[in-house]
């Protein structure tokens, strides 16, 4: 009877072993699929391993920390960032170890041309990413980030955002150069720093279209009012767009000093949107409002 008892046991343990196994493996193939699909970069397939309200915590230190609910705003928030960051990012799986319904991964993470080591941790429910949490080295992979910092965010029709990025400085100077050239009234060199295709929209709403009509537009108004720019500030920053593409702009603010047809000094404050395209002014539009004296 004991004999008997004691096997009963042993296949009862080997049973549940087995049963545990099977589960193990069944959340590690979960686990899996989800770094498959984005070591391919499709993130169809990607979302697809992950709960619609699957819960994702980044670490502090990176641009995108904080927490993101749902793959759509994973996508938009962590992966674009991610991508502009480290062009050449990428993460290898190298052990995944399951306990109960959570999956701890030991990961080599590439990015800005050296590796480091990370934990990464899944909760997987239902065979889906339910939550997911990362323990990346935040000091390292920024030090060798390609592209500057996000500050802020650009915003959608459809209510969806992407991060700016601090833009470049090159860009910056390039403004400086252009108001300096309205300055010294050099419409060739303007027009040189013009996009072939640039266009302006005034304060009033005016649209001008080319360079030739740009210069016919600031020459009557030198004749009548003499304007005289200063820059205030130039934020340079790039996004990308709804469409995909990556965009360089400038948020800009200047004083305009001119004299009225009464011979009275006057001042204005604008703040001007600039798209750069190419090294050149593609678009800009302006905004105006009068300085108090």
């Amino acid at each position: 009877m004991r004999s008997f008892l004691l096997s009963i046991s042993f296949v009862l343990l080997a049973g549940c072993q087995a049963e545990s196994g099977d589960q193990d493996a069944a959340v590690i193939a979960a686990a899996k699929a989800g770094y498959d699909a984005f070591a391919t970069g499709d993130m169809e397939a990607w979302a697809q391993t992950q709960a619609p309200d699957s819960q994702w915590e980044m670490p502090k230190g990176f641009p995108y920390g904080g927490n993101y609910v749902g793959p759509q705003q994973v996508i938009e928030q962590v992966f674009t960032p991610i991508g502009e960051l480290w062009p050449d990012f990428k993460v290898e799986p190298t052990a995944y170890h399951a306990a109960g319904n959570v999956v701890f991964i030991e990961t080599k993470m590439t990015a800005g041309g050296v590796t480091s080591d990370s934990i990464h941790k899944a909760v997987i429910e239902d065979g889906k990413y339910a939550a997911f949490q990362v323990y990346d080295d935040a000091g390292f992979m920024m030090a060798h980030s390609t592209a500057g910092p996000s500050i802020g965010k650009q915003y959608f029709g459809d209510g969806s955002s992407k991060p700016l990025l601090a833009g470049s400085g090159g860009n910056a100077q390039l403004w400086v150069d252009y108001i300096q050239a309205h300055n010294e009234r050099d419409f060739d060199k303007i027009a040189a720093m013009n996009a072939a295709d640039f266009e302006g929209i005034t304060a009033s709403g005016e649209v001008v279209r080319g360079s030739e009509a740009q210069a016919a537009f600031l020459r009557n108004w030198v004749e009548t009012e003499n304007p005289q720019w200063a820059v205030w500030w130039v934020i340079p920053n790039d996004g990308e767009n709804e469409e995909g593409g990556m965009e360089e702009w400038l948020a800009t603010g200047n004083i305009i000093t001119s004299t009225g047809p009464d011979g009275e000094e006057r001042k204005a404050y604008e703040t001007i949107d600039v798209l750069i395209e190419a090294g050149k002014i593609r678009l800009l539009n302006v905004a105006s409002q009068k300085m108090t004296q």
